[in-house]
Order: C-alpha cells, then sequence, then structure tokens
C-alpha cells in the first residue's frame, strides 16, 4: 500500500487511521509552524486535510476575525471538526479537486498531509490556485533520525499507511512557479525516536532551531515547512 498512488486517496477516504490524532495535543511543534503562514488581518483561510480540525482551531485562537474553511477526503473527520470548530465552513472533498474558486483564500496551508497524497503535484497546483496571496505545506523527510531508525527496526512503521518522504532537492522540484517559495527544516531529533512527551518534544526543537543551522536542519531535519507568496521565481 505504500507505494500504491493510485489508491492513496481511497484508503484515508475509508480508513479510521486519522481517528488516532484525536488524542493527539492542540499545540506541538507542526502547528507553530503552520501559524507563521497566517496573518491576523486575513480574511478567509483554508486548511486542506484538515483532519479533525486541530490546525483550525489554533488559527481561530490567532486570527479571530478570519473566516475558516477545512477540507478532509474522510467523512468521520469532517464530522468530528465540525463539532471541534464549530465556526468553520468544513468540507468533503479531495486535495486534487479543490471545490472552490481561484484565489479564493488569503491563506492555504496542508499541514503534515502532502507526504500521503499520491499525487503531490496536482494538489499543489490546486492549492495554489485557490490561494490569492500565501500557501503552506509540510512534509516528512527522508534523512531524518526516525527513518534512519525504521530501516535499522528499531523503530516500528506503518506500512500499511500510504505515505511517500521527500528530500529538500525533491521537494523542490514539485513547488509551482507561480509562487515565491523559501523552506525552513525542523525537528532534528523525533520525537518518538528519544521517547519524549509532546512537552519536552516542543521544548527541546525551541531550543534546537534557535541554536541549529538551518543549512542542518533542511538535510537532516524530521521535517520541512514550505511557504509559498504570490510571485515569480523559487526562493
Amino acid at each position: 500500500m505504500r507505494r500504491d498512488r493510485t489508491g492513496a486517496e481511497r484508503f484515508f477516504r475509508t480508513s479510521d487511521y486519522w481517528r488516532a490524532w484525536a488524542s493527539v495535543p492542540d499545540l506541538t511543534v507542526d502547528i507553530d509552524y503552520a501559524l507563521r503562514a497566517v496573518r491576523r488581518e486575513d480574511r478567509r483561510v483554508l486548511d486542506v486535510a484538515c483532519g479533525h480540525g486541530r490546525l483550525l482551531q489554533a488559527i481561530a485562537r490567532y486570527a479571530p476575525d478570519a473566516e475558516l474553511h477545512g477540507l478532509d477526503i474522510n467523512r468521520a473527520m469532517v464530522l468530528r471538526a465540525q463539532l471541534g470548530v464549530p465556526q468553520a465552513r468544513i468540507t468533503l472533498g479531495s486535495a486534487h479537486m479543490l471545490p472552490y474558486h481561484n484565489g479564493s483564500f488569503d491563506t492555504v496551508l496542508c499541514n503534515e498531509s502532502l507526504m500521503h497524497f499520491g499525487h503531490p503535484h496536482r494538489a499543489l497546483m490546486e492549492l495554489c490556485r485557490v490561494s490569492r496571496d500565501r500557501v503552506y505545506v509540510s512534509v516528512t523527510t527522508r534523512r531524518n533520525v526516525n527513518a534512519l531508525l525504521r530501516r535499522l527496526g528499531w523503530l516500528a512503521s506503518s506500512r500499511d499507511v500510504p505515505h511517500w518522504t521527500y528530500d529538500l532537492e525533491e521537494i523542490r522540484a514539485l513547488l509551482p512557479g507561480s509562487f515565491r517559495w523559501s523552506i525552513t527544516g525542523g525537528i532534528l531529533i523525533g520525537r518518538k525516536a528519544l521517547g519524549l512527551s509532546h512537552g519536552a518534544h516542543l521544548r527541546l526543537h525551541r531550543v534546537l532551531g534557535r541554536l541549529t543551522p538551518q543549512a542542518i536542519l533542511r538535510r537532516v531535519g524530521q521535517s520541512l515547512f514550505v511557504y509559498g507568496e504570490r510571485g515569480a521565481g523559487l526562493a
């Protein structure tokens, strides 16, 4: 299943896999990075693959005047997000064919989900199409500590879950040229690999993020956080 790009969307449409995310605390490292793409004056914000609404809840606190929208392929997650973020408009749909007009949102976010998409370039084109100003995506990488431990058999791997990792060069090659992009690396040491709590990992990462050069974090960090603004060229 991991390599079946054609069946990835079908898996997440019918699977209970995302229910496990209900136990993840609201504030984790990835939320910190996603919020950097949002401005308090944003009028409309979209979260693609919104799950049960964890990021939407954080955006609601950060930009309380924004009209919030979420989209997910899994009906159970859509219902859960509607309950968790009642002020948001949650839609059942595919990231490969977003049901919105061009330039509908100030900011479009896709947090920790692109690596589960069978057709990432198509999804990125759609994210950019419906964005008026900014796009944010994040992916896990192939060179991180957790990936090494999995190859050595020291850390369990969910091989039944469609998941593709991207190195810095690969993600750069996927990015549409209609936006100006910047990439930040993070989570140098994986939380699960060290057996850390979410709180301890968040504190450790904030320290490492300040002290570790981005040249290293982009190459061997656990995640890449990708920010795009409308314009020409690739930063």
